[in-house]
């Protein structure tokens, strides 16, 4: 669907413009303040809504304004008073839609008034506006790769933590692996402590028998039998280091300590061996994320070969959009915005003054190729130009002077 014919009638400084244009570039020409860009602001007036239209769009002096745009399957009118705007959008056979602003917002794309504007993005809103062409959405792969990545962040920092942690313990290599028990050795102490003692007195009571037994020799049987039992009691029997034990015992502490630390140090050597599981387990499913949107990349469809996406930017050719040359731009910039366009064929480009002789000869070739309509305004007169505007109106080329209306 592309413009069969544009009227326009007292919108902004225009006053009765007829144009029924003939090819794929449509070049509207002239001096600054003559007309040019109110051309191609009627077409955008009519097609984008209410929104579009500027507070007082009518011409000065005018109480009413009218654009007509027939787009051959349907005619497009819009009208302006004080009052606001008003839409009709009307079938071949004559029929009326009902809702006319919602029809056309299905036609136009976001890149129909002006595809250059592409170029002039952000690079983060170049790679949004490609990414709905070429049909990606990212946002629940993007989600869910910072999901990720935040709490592979949270574990990463209490893993640093605990390696803090660990970096200032002491582990000992010389220590039991469980606590010595203070109350057994104590126990141990006290049993060694009374054997020592009962010891003593056996061996005191033996020395006092046996003095007995020289002094009191009628005791001597008796004495005998109980010196055969002392020292049968005795046999086997030796003195238990009881100093030993108390040195064990005043050191018990220490080792314990020791002990409490190897097993903390253990605890936190194993918790971060966890986390570094944890992170690298976070890390994997992050690069399976970065995986699946690297193959949605290599499956879309994008309008231009070597046009593609990376996380920051659109690129051509391995290239960022901005280290491009001007026609590689330009290019890519009108192939996005046809391919963004795929019912209502027709964009608008403001700056043409900006392009030279073979960027033109670029967009006239890509719109022929496509199918598709280019309005351009230029500020220029020369013979590129399909109309030159004049005073609010088209100049007939052949004597120099406006034409209030007719055909151009």
């Amino acid at each position: 669907m592309k413009i069969v014919a544009l009227e326009v009638e007292n919108v902004k400084h225009l006053r009765v413009v007829h144009i029924k244009p003939d090819g794929s570039l449509i070049v509207v020409g002239g001096d600054n303040t003559h007309g040019k860009s109110c051309v191609l602001d009627s077409i955008e007036y009519a097609l984008n809504g209410a929104g579009a239209v500027p507070a007082k769009p009518v011409r000065k002096g005018q109480k009413k304004a009218r654009v007509v745009l027939d787009l051959g399957d349907i005619v497009v009118t819009r009208t302006f008073t004080a009052k606001g705007t008003n839409l009709t959008v009307k079938s071949k056979d004559g029929a009326t839609f009902a809702s006319p602003q919602a029809m056309l917002d299905k036609l136009v794309g976001e890149l129909t008034f002006d595809p250059l504007e592409f170029s002039k993005m952000a690079a983060t809103r170049q790679t949004e506006v490609l990414k709905q062409l070429v049909g990606l959405n990212f946002d629940k792969l993007n989600a869910k790769h910072k999901l990720m990545f935040d709490k592979r962040t949270v574990v990463n920092r209490h893993g640093r933590e605990l390696k803090a942690s660990l970096d200032g313990m002491t582990k000992h290599d010389d220590v039991p692996d469980e606590e010595v028990s203070i109350q057994g050795m104590s126990a141990k102490y006290i049993e060694a402590v009374n054997h020592n003692q009962a010891f003593e007195r056996d061996r005191l009571l033996l020395s006092q028998e046996s003095d007995e037994l020289k002094r009191l020799a009628k005791q001597v049987t008796d004495l005998k039998k109980s010196v055969k039992q002392r020292l049968k009691a005795l046999e086997g029997v030796n003195e238990i280091d009881a100093k030993a034990i108390q040195s064990q015992l005043a050191d018990a502490e220490t080792v314990n300590h020791r002990v409490r630390e190897n097993k903390r140090y253990m605890e936190v050597e194993q918790e971060l061996a966890e986390l570094r599981k944890e992170s690298a387990l976070f890390g994997t499913h992050m690069a399976d994320i970065v995986d699946d949107k690297s193959k949605a990349l290599a499956k879309a469809n994008f309008p231009i070969e070597g046009l593609a996406l990376d996380d920051d930017c659109v690129t051509f050719e391995g290239l960022p959009l901005v280290q491009c040359s001007s026609a590689q731009r330009i290019s890519i910039s009108v192939a996005i915005g046809l391919a963004m366009n795929p019912q209502l064929r027709v964009l608008l480009i403001r700056e043409g003054s900006l392009l030279d002789a073979s960027n033109l000869a670029l967009i006239a070739d890509m719109a022929t190729k496509a199918d598709a309509q280019i309005w351009l305004e230029r500020v220029s007169k020369g013979a590129e130009c399909t109309v030159v505007m004049e005073d609010g109106a088209i100049v007939d080329q052949s004597v120099g002077v406006p034409v209030v209306a007719g055909d151009a």
